[in-house]
């Protein structure tokens, strides 16, 4: 496994101003990824609310499954996709977090 990685890294080498674009490159994409936070975090707030006014549990295995599968395909390098899910489970983790946050406090009359 570690081989492959070197090999792919191979040619890859960033000196100066390439190291300096990529870096600036990866940090104009993690505020659109915070933007994207921020928006998926409130549509599980909507999920929360839905589980919470009928009762239901905040784990649903079935759908965390779909999702992983289907997502999973969204990714066309197929080096990445064990990446991304993994990237999903842990998103899924944070979501599952937020919703139990969300109800406690709801629970406790808070609102948030």
């Amino acid at each position: 496994m570690e081989g492959s990685y070197e090999m792919e890294l191979q040619g890859m080498e960033l000196q100066g101003t390439e190291l300096q674009d990529a870096r600036e490159e990866i940090r104009q994409i993690d505020e659109e990824m915070a933007r994207l936070f921020e928006r998926r975090m409130e549509a599980v707030r909507k999920v929360a609310a839905y589980k919470l006014k009928r009762g239901l549990p905040i784990l649903d295995k079935e759908q965390e499954a779909r999702v992983l599968e289907g997502r999973s395909a969204l990714i066309k390098n197929p080096a990445l996709q064990p990446f991304y899910r993994e990237f999903l489970q842990e998103t899924m983790e944070i979501s599952k977090r937020w919703q139990v946050y969300l109800i406690q406090r709801k629970q406790d009359g808070i609102e948030c």
